[in-house]
């Protein structure tokens, strides 16, 4: 099984990669995409398995963070999915900061594609209170935290 996944892998020109937030199209980050020749495929929504956090990093930048839970609790978040060449996507990878990472993201019609993730920490740090760290999954977006009014 891992041999056939190795030769499918192998054969690919190109992967699918689910995006959340600062790498939408509109947004300042989308140019890391198109720069690497990524062509928009679709907007969709994650399966509802997944909490969507704002979180301010020691830059003083926010930025979305998508977390996977397994407790019933998550929501369907908005993505978008991008094409990109499989040769472009290591020159992608090196631009992703921590806490952010690529895995797999699952979305709402069953299917998975890679896509950006978040690591549990800034989850934690949100159930701790944190003040840098905001769960704003209610709002199923991050362009919808964009352009909500402030508190």
């Amino acid at each position: 099984m891992l041999a056939q996944a190795v030769a499918t892998a192998t054969r690919a020109s190109s992967l699918q990669l689910a995006v959340c937030g600062l790498h939408l199209r509109g947004q300042p980050l989308n140019a890391q995409l198109t720069d690497l020749q990524a062509v928009f495929v679709r907007d969709c929504k994650s399966a509802a398995e997944y909490k969507l956090y704002a979180f301010t990093d020691d830059n003083g930048k926010t930025k979305p963070g998508m977390v996977t839970v397994v407790d019933g609790s998550g929501s369907a978040v908005y993505l978008e999915v991008w094409e990109m060449p499989i040769e472009n996507f290591g020159h992608f990878i090196l631009q992703v900061p921590p806490p952010l990472a690529i895995g797999t993201v699952k979305l709402e019609d069953g299917s998975s594609v890679k896509g950006f993730v978040c690591e549990g920490w800034v989850a934690e740090s949100c159930k701790a209170g944190a003040a840098n760290v905001e769960d704003i999954t209610h709002l199923g977006s991050w362009l919808t935290y964009l352009v909500r009014p402030q508190q």
